[in-house]
C-alpha cells in the first residue's frame, strides 16, 4: 500500500470513527432518546417545515420523558421540560450555562464581528447586553410611543378598508406589515409608513419560511463549510436573505454616520432626542468597565485587555439585525395568536373591551394608560403559555462540566428546553392546563407555576431584551382595534390553527371578521 493510499485510508477511517463517536455520545452514557443517523444525528428531522421542530419534542417527550439526549450533527443535545432542572440552567448555574446552541453558519461568537447579543457570550454579551439595554428602557419606550402610534393608526385605516363589507382579513398579514413598519421607523430610520408597500417585507419573511433550512443541515453535520458559506455570502449577499438584510442595513448605518460627519464639519448641532436606534447605538456607552479575558490553554496565562465601551460600526450592524428580525417576527405572531383566542373565546373578548373602554377613552393611548390595562396583560400572558414563540432558541450551551440535579453535563453539551410540554403540564398549571384561561394570571404570576415553568421571552440574565418593546405595542395595537372591532370567526377560520416554522411557530393563516362595535 501507497503512502498516499495509507494517508486517505487514515484520514477516512479517522473521519468516519469521530463521527460514529458523536453519534454514540449519549449511547454510552445510558441517556435515552431517539438515535437517528451517523453524521445528521437527528438533524434531518427538523426539516420539515410542516411539522415544526416544537411538536417533534413534544412526541418525544412523550415517549422518552422529561430528559433525554438526541445528537444534532456534531452538537450534544439535551431536551428537557422538568422546570427545577430548566430554572437551575437558565438561573442558579448561569455562570457554567452562558452560552446558546448556536449553528457554524451564524459564526464564531468569539470572533465574528457582527455577533449581536442574542448570540454573544461571556464578556463580549455581558458588554452589548449593557450598551443595547437603554435602548429599552421606560425612557426609551416613551419616546418612542409616538411612532408606535402613527403607525397602528395606519394600520387602522388598512384595516378599515379591508374588512368592509364583511370581508375575511388574514390578521397574521396584517400584523406583519404592522411590526416591520414600526421596527423599521425606531431601528432603521424609516421616515414614513411603508405598509403594504415596504421591499424589505419579502426578504424578511423568506427567513422564516420553508426551503432554507438545507444550509443549517449542512453546516450542522459539516461544520468545516460554515465559513466558506459566510465567504460566499458576504460577497455576494442577495442569494441569501440574512446577508442581504445586513447589506441593506450597513447602507443604512453609513449614511448616518457620512450625515452627523457633515453636520459636524457644517457647524450644524442637532438637538433633541436621538432620533431611532442608530443614534442611539452610535451614542452608545456603558457606565462600567468590561475586561475579556482570554487563555491559550489551560497553563497559559491569563491576557486581560480592556474592551471598547463603544459599539463598533459591525455590532451596530449586527444589533440592528438580531433587533429587526426578532421585532418583526415574534409581536405579530404574538398578536396573531391573541386575536385568534379572543374571537374564539367571546366572553373573553367581551370582558377585554370592557376594560379598555373604561381604561383608554381617549383617541390616543398613553404610556401610562397602557400600565392600567391588567385584564389585558393576563390575556397575552396566557396566549403566550398557549403558544409560546420563539421557543426553539429556548436553549442554552454548557460552558463548564457541571451537575446539573443530579446529572453531569459535559462541557459542550447544549441544553434545549422542550417549551411547549413546559407549558401545557397540568402538574404545573393544573387540571384546566388546556382551558384559555387569562383569570389565571389575576392574582400574580409565582402562585400558578413552579420557577421554570414559564419562559415565552427566555429566563433567567439573558431574557429577551425587547421584551417590554413587544408588549408594548402589543398592548397598544390591541387597545385601538378592540375599541373599534370585535374580532369574529368565518368559515375559512382554521379551529385550532395549523402551525407551522422553523424557528418560530406560526399560524399557516389567520382568517378572521372584523365586526364594527357600532353594530353590537
Amino acid at each position: 500500500m501507497s503512502f498516499s493510499l495509507l494517508l486517505i485510508t487514515t484520514f477516512f477511517v479517522g473521519f468516519l470513527s469521530y463521527y460514529v463517536w458523536m453519534w454514540t455520545y449519549w449511547m454510552r452514557k445510558g441517556v435515552k432518546g431517539p438515535r437517528g443517523y451517523p453524521f445528521s444525528g437527528v438533524t434531518h428531522l427538523f426539516r420539515n417545515y410542516e411539522y415544526p421542530a416544537v411538536r417533534v419534542w413534544r412526541d418525544w417527550t412523550k415517549e422518552y420523558g422529561p430528559v433525554y439526549g438526541i445528537t444534532e450533527g456534531v452538537q450534544k443535545t439535551l431536551v428537557v421540560s422538568d422546570p427545577e432542572f430548566v430554572n437551575e440552567v437558565f438561573v442558579k448555574q448561569f455562570d457554567n450555562f452562558y452560552g446558546r446552541k448556536l449553528n457554524p453558519l451564524q459564526g464564531d461568537p468569539n470572533k465574528n464581528k457582527r455577533v449581536h447579543v442574542f448570540a454573544s457570550q461571556g464578556h463580549r454579551w455581558k458588554r452589548l447586553r449593557t450598551l443595547s439595554s437603554p435602548t429599552f428602557s421606560n425612557k426609551s419606550l416613551r419616546n418612542i410611543m409616538k411612532t408606535v402610534e402613527e403607525s397602528v393608526v395606519e394600520l387602522m385605516r388598512h384595516l378599515e378598508t379591508g374588512s368592509a363589507g364583511g370581508k375575511v382579513l388574514n390578521m397574521l398579514d396584517y400584523y406583519q406589515e404592522f411590526t416591520l413598519d414600526v421596527i423599521g421607523k425606531i431601528a432603521m430610520g424609516q421616515t414614513d409608513s411603508m405598509m403594504f408597500r415596504n421591499p424589505m417585507l419579502p426578504k424578511v419573511k423568506s427567513i422564516f419560511m420553508e426551503g432554507r433550512n438545507y444550509l443549517f443541515l449542512i453546516t450542522g453535520v459539516f461544520p468545516i463549510l460554515a465559513p466558506l458559506f459566510r465567504y460566499v455570502f458576504s460577497r455576494f449577499p442577495t442569494i441569501q436573505p440574512a446577508f442581504d438584510i445586513m447589506n441593506i442595513i450597513e447602507k443604512a448605518v453609513k449614511a448616518r454616520v457620512d450625515q452627523r460627519e457633515a453636520d459636524e464639519k457644517s457647524g450644524i448641532e442637532v438637538s433633541g432626542e436621538p432620533q431611532d436606534f442608530i443614534d442611539l447605538f452610535l451614542d452608545s456607552r456603558a457606565n462600567v468597565e468590561f475586561f475579556e479575558e482570554e487563555a491559550k490553554d489551560e497553563f497559559a496565562k491569563v491576557q486581560i485587555t480592556k474592551v471598547d465601551k463603544h459599539l463598533t460600526f459591525d455590532e451596530i450592524i449586527g444589533q440592528l439585525f438580531v433587533f429587526l428580525i426578532a421585532g418583526y417576527d415574534t409581536t405579530a405572531l404574538s398578536l396573531s395568536y391573541s386575536t385568534f383566542l379572543l374571537a374564539t373565546h367571546p366572553e373573553i373578548q367581551k370582558k377585554l373591551q370592557e376594560e379598555v373602554d373604561r381604561e383608554c377613552p381617549d383617541p390616543e393611548v398613553s404610556f401610562d394608560q397602557l400600565a392600567k390595562l391588567k385584564y389585558m396583560e393576563c390575556v397575552v400572558k396566557e396566549t403566550l403559555r398557549f403558544y409560546p414563540l420563539a421557543s426553539v432558541v429556548h436553549n442554552r450551551k454548557c460552558m463548564k462540566t457541571t451537575t446539573v440535579c443530579g446529572m453531569v453535563i459535559e462541557e459542550g453539551t447544549n441544553v434545549q428546553v422542550d417549551t411547549w410540554t413546559l407549558h401545557n403540564d397540568p402538574k404545573i398549571w393544573g387540571d384546566d392546563v388546556a382551558e384559555f384561561k387569562p383569570e389565571r394570571w389575576e392574582s400574580g404570576d409565582e402562585q400558578f407555576f413552579q420557577k421554570g415553568g414559564y419562559l415565552p421571552f427566555g429566563l433567567g440574565p439573558r431574557i429577551c431584551i425587547g421584551m417590554r418593546l413587544a408588549l408594548m405595542e402589543e398592548k397598544m395595537l390591541l387597545a385601538h382595534i378592540l375599541r373599534k372591532y370585535t374580532f369574529e370567526t368565518a368559515a375559512t377560520t382554521e379551529i385550532p390553527l395549523t402551525l407551522v416554522g422553523r424557528t418560530t411557530t406560526a399560524p399557516r393563516s389567520v382568517n378572521l371578521k372584523l365586526r364594527p362595535r357600532h353594530s353590537d
